[in-house]
């Protein structure tokens, strides 16, 4: 199919709006098409500062779920734990018994060794039970999911670096080695390692300061998402080619990869309301050289994808506690709509030759 919009270099950014709310591993090593920081992070005490400044018109927000954005009525229904972070296998032989994506908040597509994919789903809003295969964290998931308030995560382990730096970062080591409730489950070693949302949460660490932070800046009620009408997106991550197809009965995208519709085990056909591709630059960990590691400070084209329509524009994060922000073409912020959201993480070489394709909207 034809790429209808290839996207252009980047415009600089001016100010950034403001906030949303509130192992071993072949790396390809690109020139850099995106400005980065370093990628390190020491754990500290966590303080989230704001700016406010005094207008004559107050508007009041809608109160909302952390991670999906859905309208609440009073403080009451907010849900008090922590984001749970699982990594999960993308293997072939993983792919058949995958568990827990179709009910994620967030899910990020990340590139490993190989350039094959691994998933890392972000649950807050529902369980699952169970959820896997589970795989094994990289040192990409430690800038990726700081914004998130120290979520649970869920992961098979890594080698030492990455378990060192795992457990020097912001993100709560309950792995296999610090929690129970793992077990192996359908599919053979080592694709077959799984858990419980709910067995994780009751392991809470006491003291815990709570739910995650905002991720996105949504649409409200009487708002309508300023895109351009599309079918859908294919893109390539890493190997892997992904198609996000618009399906207006659920209003949703329906995914696919290898050719085939994207399943879920237990919560059958995986579907997302938002759809974002992120041109991000991809270095070599400083934990194991030959796996890549996402750059995720810094600056790169996006592409979102909500309602049937899509909208180009740029990513923008400085510091990793905060939430990434997303501008359109004339740097306002981008809103999405309430609901689960997928990010696949691709690289901004591929991007620029190709790899995200908006398709044309379908002729009634």
């Amino acid at each position: 199919m034809k790429l209808i919009r290839p996207l252009a270099g980047l415009a600089t950014l001016a100010l950034v709006a403001a906030a949303c709310g509130g192992g071993g591993e072949s790396a390809d090593s690109t020139a850099p098409s995106t400005s980065t920081s370093t990628t390190t992070t020491v754990k500290a005490s966590t303080t989230t500062s704001s700016s406010t400044s005094t207008t004559s018109t107050t508007v009041p927000l809608t109160l909302r779920q952390s991670l999906t954005g859905a309208p609440l009525d009073s403080e009451d229904e907010i849900l008090l734990r922590p984001a749970l972070v699982a990594k999960i296998d993308n293997n072939a032989s993983a792919v058949p018994n995958h568990s827990g994506l179709a009910v994620a908040d967030i899910v990020f597509e990340e590139i490993v060794e190989g350039r094959t994919t691994r998933f890392a789903a972000v649950f807050h809003s529902q369980s699952s039970d169970p959820i896997g295969p589970i795989r094994s964290g990289r040192t990409q998931d430690i800038n990726l999911f700081s914004s998130f308030n120290e979520p649970l995560f869920v992961w098979s382990g890594g080698n030492g670096n990455v378990t060192r730096a795992i457990n020097d970062s912001f993100l709560i080591n309950l792995g296999p080695s610090n929690a129970t409730g793992y077990y192996r489950g359908p599919g053979r070693a080592p694709h077959n390692l799984y858990t419980t949302t709910d067995s994780i949460w009751f392991q809470t660490p006491e003291g815990h300061p709570g739910p995650p932070a905002q991720q996105f800046q949504y649409l409200e009620a009487d708002e309508v998402f300023p895109g351009e009408p599309t079918d859908g997106v294919l893109v390539r991550v890493g190997s892997e080619r992904i198609e996000w197809i618009w399906n207006p009965e659920f209003e949703k995208f329906d995914r696919s990869q290898r050719g085939r519709a994207h399943d879920d085990s237990v919560f059958g056909r995986i579907r997302a309301t938002n759809v974002v591709v992120l041109g991000v630059q991809y270095s070599p960990s400083p934990a194991d050289r030959r796996s890549p590691e996402a750059q995720t400070l810094g600056e790169g084209p996006a592409y979102f994808f909500t309602d049937g329509q899509f909208i180009e524009g740029t990513w923008k994060r400085d510091v990793a506690v905060f939430p990434i922000e997303y501008f359109d073409a004339d740097g306002e912020p981008i809103k999405i709509n309430p609901g689960n959201t997928w990010i696949e993480l691709a690289d901004v070489d591929d991007v620029a030759f190709g790899a995200v394709e908006v398709l044309p909207p379908v002729e009634p």
